[in-house]
């Protein structure tokens, strides 16, 4: 037992003496970070949303449909994210190829009264071949749409299906007249039934918020530049007289990391200090927070087996990282691929778990992930550098 702790003393020995270089390299990339927040905080609130343009061909001498667009085209909760231009299928199909409309709509002759009698005939929507964004978007919207009329019709149906069961046949016509007129004033006044809630691609933190958490991963994943021999140490004889005295690999592993992450965390600390946001709960995650961080770091090179090869592989991983857990780009903007590949990083449990700073919201499921990563990586470590000292016997 006083081997094991006097070994531990050791590595918090060692450890201090990186704080100059650890401070110093922190400032450094806390300047990059800053560079990539402030870009992301800018491009997130340039105050560009979504907009579509969408061009409708509508049938000639149908007043039904001319009545129906204009009452669509005029709802306040469309035009602010709408415009429907109506023009001739030449004119439409050639903004559709040149990328200045989103989408083309087919009205076909006595759309609205085959609406309202159940006849349903559908109106054609032609998409581009390579859509974006808006016109995915714009496809879910007309999904939704579609579904919203089937719920509206199916009341309709039932309705009638109810009047012919007790013979009341005669009160069919006004009560769907009714029933339109109902389904057609929630459409109107949606604040009737529906509540607004705003979503934010970066859930319950502002974006500013947002890139501070990132930004302190951001830090933490690339000062590992400065650990190469720190965490290459014991990569050598040293490792095999260790064994003898009784201290295993995953021990060691554990001193170094906790060793570590004690020092670099109270840069962070410190920081927190100055924006009062000090508290033992705080506290606790950042400590966590940067054990992952170095943990990862340390089996990163234990991987690499050399100080160089180890730096190109942290650079070329934290880049992967930082980009599919959504630390640049925030993970509603990323691709399917990207984000799922972001589930199974460790940085992304990092930022959720560092939310706490600003919501005051402890997340039990962050906190346990990271956990998990950190002694994952310990004992990955220990299992790579025992794999390395078998060949080198050999």
């Amino acid at each position: 037992m006083r081997r094991h702790i006097s070994y531990l003393i050791l590595q918090f020995k060692s450890a201090l003496r990186l704080l100059p270089k650890l401070l110093l390299g922190s400032i450094v990339f806390a300047f990059l970070a800053f560079c990539i927040g402030y870009a992301g905080v800018k491009s997130l609130g340039s105050g560009n949303h979504l907009f579509f343009k969408v061009a409708a061909i509508l049938p000639e001498n149908d007043a039904l449909v001319s009545i129906g667009f204009n009452m669509l085209t005029g709802m306040d909760g469309l035009k602010d994210y709408c415009e429907f231009i109506t023009t001739d299928e030449a004119s439409a199909k050639k903004m559709l190829e040149q990328g200045e409309i989103y989408a083309i709509v087919y009205i076909p002759e006595g759309f609205v009264e085959d609406v309202l009698n159940g006849r349903n005939t559908p109106a054609k929507i032609i998409l581009p071949d390579n859509p974006g964004i808006e016109t995915v978007i714009f496809r879910s919207v007309l999904n939704a749409g579609s579904t919203t009329l089937a719920y509206v019709q199916s009341g309709i149906y039932a309705m009638t299906d109810a009047y012919i069961e007790f013979d009341m046949s005669d009160r069919i016509a006004s009560a769907s007249d009714k029933m339109n007129d109902d389904y057609i004033h929630f459409v109107l006044n949606r604040s009737a039934i529906y509540d607004s809630h705003t979503v934010s691609s970066t859930g319950s933190l502002s974006r500013t918020q947002f890139y501070i958490c990132s930004g302190i991963i951001f830090v933490m994943l690339f000062s590992g530049f400065l650990l190469g021999g720190f965490s290459m140490q014991e990569e050598n004889g040293l490792s095999v007289m260790l064994r003898r005295f009784g201290i295993n690999r995953l021990y060691s592993g554990f001193c170094r990391t906790l060793a570590v992450s004690l020092v670099y965390s109270c840069i962070f600390i410190t920081a927190l200090a100055f924006i009062h946001l000090i508290t033992p709960i705080n506290i606790l995650c950042i400590f966590l927070g940067t054990a992952v961080c170095i943990s990862y770091i340390f089996m990163i090179y234990t991987i690499a087996g050399n100080g160089l090869y180890g730096m190109l592989l942290l650079f070329c991983t934290n880049v992967v990282m930082a980009y599919c857990s959504g630390l640049i780009t925030p993970p509603a903007y990323l691709p399917k691929a990207a984000a799922f590949a972001g589930k199974l990083l460790p940085a992304g449990y990092v930022r959720d778990m560092l939310t706490v700073l600003f919501t005051g919201t402890f997340r039990p499921s962050a906190f346990v992930s990271c956990i998990f990563f950190t002694l994952l990586f310990i004992a990955v470590s220990a299992l790579c550098s025992a794999i390395r000292e078998m060949r080198n016997r050999k």
